[in-house]
C-alpha cells in the first residue's frame, strides 16, 4: 500500500506542478515543455529496456543475485544513456524549431545520465516497497518544489528542464544511499554485462514502449506537425487523462493478485470475479465518463486557466479512452494473470500502430479533436482484441449481455445534454442521476445489491446498544 499511496501522491504533486506551468507559461511555451517531456519519455525507454521488471523478478527468485544484476543493469544503462542522449541531440538539430526548443531538449536529456542509478527495481525485488515509494516521492517532490520556487514566467522556461535534472539526480542519490545502507555486501565494485540481460529484458521493454507510444505518441507526433500552441492544448488535456488513469491503474493493482489466485484455483472463481468486477465498473465508469464529457470545458478552465478553454472538446473526447481502459483492463490484466502476457503485448503493439497511423491523418482532417479520436480508436482496438482473446483463452462468456443495459442507460441519459440548461454542472449532475435511476430500473443485480445494503443497514440499526462498537474520540474518549 505504501507504493500505491506514493504513486497517488506523486501523480498529484506532478499534476499540480504542470497545472501551474500551464498557467504561467501559456499554451505556446507549455507546448514546448510537453513536447520535450515526451521526447525524454521515449529516450528513457532506450535506457530502461525492460531491465527493471526483469531485475526485480530475478532478485525475487534469488536475492543472492543482487550484486551481479545491479552491476550488469547499471553498466548497460549507462551505455544506453549515452545512446539516448545522442538521439536527443540529433533530434534537436534535425527539428530546427528554434533555439528555445533546442536548449530545452538538450538540458532535459541530461537527466538520462542519472537514470541508471534509479535502483527502485532492486528494492522491489527484495519486497521493500517503502524504499521504492521514498525514491518516487523524492523525485516528484524535488521537481515540483524547483518549479514552484524558480519558474515565474516564460523567461525561466529552461528552469523546467533543470528541475527534471535535479529531480532525477536527487532520486538517484537517495537510491544509491539506500542501496549501500540495506545491501552493503551486495554493492557491485566493477562493471559487468551478460547476454541473458538482453535476451529476457528487451521483450519486456518492448511492451512498455508500445504503451508509451499509445499514451504519449500523440504529443510527440503533434510536436512535429503542429504548432506549439496546439501541442500545449492537446498535452494539457492528456495530462488530466493520465492523472485520472492513475486510479484505473490502482484499481487493477489491487485486483490483480485476486485474479492470479483465482485463475490458479481453476474452480470457476476467476470468471465470477471478472463478471462481478466488470458489472460494477460498467455502471461506475459510464457514469463518471458522462460527467467527464459535460464538465470537460469547465475542468480545463479551472486547472489551466481560460487560455486553455479551447481544449475542452479534446478532453471530452479523451473520456472515452479512460472509460474503455477501465473496462478492458479486466481482459488485459486477466490475460497477464493467466500467463498470456505475450498476447497482451501484441495487442498493445497493435494499438500503438493505430495511434501512429491515425493521429496525423485525423489531425489534418479534424484538428485536435481528430487526434484525440485516434487515442479512442486505439483503446477500442485494445478492448475488442483483448475481449476476443479472453473469450478464447480465458473462457469468459456472457459479457455482451452484461454491458447491454449500461450502454442503453447511457444512451438515454445522454438525452439530457440537449436540454436548454445554462449550467454545465447542472446538466452533468442531472444526466448522472438519470443514469443511476436507469441502473436501478433496468438491472436486477443493482436492485438486489441495493436491497442487501438496506438489509445490512437495518440489521445494524436493530442491534442492541451493548453490541454496537464504542465510539472513539471526542471529549469522553
Amino acid at each position: 500500500m505504501s507504493l500505491a499511496g506514493a504513486e497517488v501522491v506523486s501523480k498529484l504533486v506532478t499534476f499540480g506542478a504542470f497545472a501551474y506551468l500551464a498557467r504561467i507559461l501559456g499554451p505556446d511555451y507549455f507546448g514546448y515543455v510537453e513536447f520535450a517531456g515526451a521526447v525524454l519519455m521515449c529516450a528513457s525507454l532506450i535506457v530502461d529496456q525492460g531491465f527493471s521488471p526483469f531485475g526485480a523478478r530475478e532478485i525475487a527468485k534469488d536475492p543472492q543475485q543482487t550484486r551481479r544484476l545491479t552491476a550488469e543493469i547499471v553498466t548497460v544503462r549507462f551505455a544506453l544513456a549515452a545512446t539516448g542522449y545522442l538521439a536527443i541531440v540529433f533530434l534537436a538539430l534535425l527539428l530546427n524549431r528554434g533555439p528555445v526548443l533546442m536548449r530545452l531538449l538538450l538540458v532535459y536529456g541530461l537527466s538520462l545520465w542519472a537514470l541508471p542509478l534509479l535502483l527502485g527495481w532492486v528494492f522491489q525485488g527484495h519486497e521493500k516497497m517503502h524504499l521504492v515509494a521514498l525514491a518516487q516521492v523524492t523525485r516528484q517532490s524535488v521537481f515540483a518544489a524547483t518549479v514552484f520556487a524558480f519558474v515565474r514566467g516564460p523567461e525561466q522556461l529552461l528552469m523546467v528542464a533543470w528541475a527534471e535534472v535535479a529531480a532525477v539526480t536527487s532520486a538517484a542519490i537517495v537510491c544509491v544511499w539506500m542501496h549501500r545502507r540495506h545491501f552493503k555486501e551486495q554493492t557491485p565494485t566493477r562493471p559487468a554485462i551478460s547476454a541473458q540481460l538482453f535476451r529476457e529484458g528487451v521483450p519486456i521493454g518492448m511492451s512498455q514502449m508500445f504503451w508509451v507510444v499509445k499514451m504519449f505518441g500523440g504529443t510527440l507526433i503533434l510536436g512535429i506537425i503542429a504548432s506549439a500552441q496546439q501541442v500545449g492544448f492537446f498535452a494539457g488535456a492528456q495530462r488530466i487523462l493520465v492523472a485520472v488513469h492513475t486510479f484505473v491503474w490502482l484499481y487493477y493493482f489491487n485486483l490483480f493478485p485476486s485474479m492470479s489466485k483465482s485463475w490458479q484455483r481453476d474452480d470457476g472463481s476467476f470468471g465470477q470475479l471478472i463478471y462481478r468486477s466488470l458489472h460494477v465498473a460498467a455502471w461506475l465508469g459510464l457514469a463518471a465518463g458522462l460527467g467527464w464529457v459535460l464538465l470537460a470545458g469547465v475542468a480545463m478552465r479551472i486547472v489551466y486557466g481560460n487560455e486553455f478553454a479551447a481544449a475542452g472538446p479534446v478532453l471530452a473526447v479523451m473520456a472515452g479512452v479512460c472509460v474503455m481502459a477501465f473496462l478492458n483492463g479486466h481482459y488485459r490484466f486477466g490475460l497477464i494473470a493467466a500467463g498470456h502476457q505475450t498476447v497482451e503485448m501484441l495487442i498493445t503493439a497493435g494499438s500503438s500502430i493505430v495511434v501512429v497511423v491515425l493521429i496525423p491523418i485525423l489531425y489534418l482532417r479534424w484538428g485536435l479533436v481528430g487526434a484525440a479520436s485516434a487515442l479512442v480508436a486505439a483503446e477500442l482496438v485494445i478492448w475488442l482484441c483483448s475481449w476476443l482473446s479472453s473469450i478464447r483463452l480465458l473462457r469468459l462468456r456472457g459479457h455482451a449481455r452484461l454491458l447491454l443495459r449500461p450502454f442503453i442507460a447511457l444512451a438515454l441519459a445522454s438525452s439530457v445534454w440537449w436540454l436548454r440548461l445554462d449550467s454545465a454542472m447542472v446538466r452533468a449532475v442531472l444526466s448522472v442521476l438519470v443514469l443511476l435511476v436507469l441502473a436501478f430500473v433496468l438491472d436486477p443485480a443493482v436492485r438486489e445489491r441495493f436491497r442487501e445494503l438496506l438489509t445490512q443497514r437495518r440489521g445494524w440499526g436493530e442491534r442492541p446498544a451493548e453490541e454496537l462498537p464504542k465510539a472513539h474520540g471526542g471529549i469522553n474518549a
